[in-house]
This record gives structure tokens, sequence and C-alpha cells, in this order.
């Protein structure tokens, strides 16, 4: 807290009274003005300055003061974000020369919020008729055994991009209003394939595969780390799905 002027003076005199003790001085001025108690180490930056300077005034402040977020600056961000509206408020900070929070108090000003972009798997022809498909197999299969949900092995498997979108909460839009951005994901860019299965048997998972994944190491990895954990509880399988999620279940 500031102590006041007067507040200042009997510090120095407490200070003086006491043989030079900051922590008696502040616990001493705290029961006299009914105020928390200020730390030592204020006290005895006070008595510095008084000793320095004469005075227990604040210094003034020579020239024109710096002021981070004038109108000149709300311009500039302002400028900035309209041609390249993705940018973090780090990397404004860093352009403008003023400080991540005097950034985003501009921002607040100008009532611009971070949108984060949606994700969606890019949808191609036939993939509807594929989950129509799916669906109608899945529901049959319910009608026909009660136990039918207990039998299902669910898998599925997640490609981590290189491209930079998988991290979508590190890729904003700053807007006044919500552009309703969506991103489409390349299944096919480069990346790292993580695949895994559950039921309610438990959890196989997480497999790693090394470089592009087709039949021959989806195959051997089926083989050699998924039927084993499951041969003791299951016969024979078949699977369906659409798209990278498939569903294993005893026939």
């Amino acid at each position: 807290m500031r102590l006041t002027i007067e507040q200042r003076i009997k510090a120095i005199q407490l200070y003086y009274q006491n043989n030079n003790n900051g922590a008696k001085t502040a616990r001493l001025l705290s029961d006299e003005y009914d105020i928390p108690r200020v730390q030592s180490r204020n006290i005895k930056s006070l008595i510095k300055k008084f000793e320095s300077t004469g005075s227990v005034r604040d210094a003034q402040r020579i020239g024109r003061p710096v002021v981070a977020t004038s109108l000149e600056k709300s311009n500039e961000l302002q400028e900035s974000l309209l041609h390249t509206p993705q940018k973090s408020s780090r990397r404004l900070s860093t352009e403008l020369a003023i400080s991540d929070r005097s950034v985003r108090r501009i921002l607040k000003k100008l009532k611009m919020r971070p949108y984060i972009p949606r994700v969606l798997q890019s949808l191609h022809d036939g993939d509807q008729d594929r989950r129509l498909q799916f669906c109608e197999i899945f529901l049959n299969k319910v009608n026909e055994d009660i136990t039918f949900l207990e039998k299902i092995w669910w898998s599925d498997e997640a490609t981590f991009k290189l491209n930079g979108h998988i991290n979508r909460h590190n890729c904003v839009y700053w807007s006044n209003e919500n552009p309703h951005i969506i991103l489409e994901k390349d299944v096919n860019s480069p990346g790292v394939t993580v695949w895994a299965a559950i039921s309610c048997m438990g959890l196989i998972g997480p497999i790693f595969f090394e470089g592009t994944v087709n039949q021959n190491n989806y195959l051997h990895m089926l083989q050699t780390e998924f039927w084993p954990r499951v041969e003791n509880q299951t016969d024979i399988f078949f699977s369906t799905g659409w798209g990278s999620t498939t569903l294993w279940v005893k026939s």
C-alpha cells in the first residue's frame, strides 16, 4: 500500500526513535494509523530516500509520460491485425514495443477477442454413404444381440500433422465478431500416427507407427499387438467402419 505524506513522516520519526529498527517501526505505524503492516524493507527504502534527497515525496516524472495504450499504438495494432489477424499477443507486443498487458488492454478496448478455428476432417465423395452404412450395421447388430455392446472393441488412430494445424489452441484469429473459421486438415500430409483400441475389457495402446501406415505394418500390428491381448476373450472378429474408426466385433 502507498503511505500518505503524514504517514511517511511518522515512519521516519518512529524509525529513528527505535534505534533504526524497521520491523518495530512498521508495527508501531500500523497500530497508530490502523493500517495493514508495511514490510520492513519498504520502511528502509523510505529512509534511504529521505537520507539521500531530504524529502519523503515521490520524485516527479521528467518529460512526457509514456502511454503504451495511446491512440497511436491502438491504430498501429488495429492496422497490423487488419493485414494479419492470426498474430499472437506476444508477437504484437514485440512489433509495437509495448508490454503484453498493454496489448491485451488495447484489444479489450477495441472489443476484439481471440477466436480459435475449428478443425474438421475433409469429407470426400462417398463418405456420407459409408457413415450411413456403418450406422445401419451397428443398429442391426444391437437388435439381434442384447450383449452386442459388450463384445465390441473400438479402435481409432490419430495422425499428428507436421503442417502446424494439429494444435489449434495455439492458433487464434483476432476479430470483434466471430469469423467462424474452419480449418480442413489434409489426412495425407506427413505426420506421426498413433493407434489405440478400447472396450469394456480395457484399453490397448497407444501404439506408434514408424513411417506411413500401410496394409503390411497395420496387419503386423494387429497380429503382434491386438490379437494376443484379446484372444482369451474373443474368438473370431470382423471389422467394419468409416474413415479411420474401426469396429471389431466377435461373430
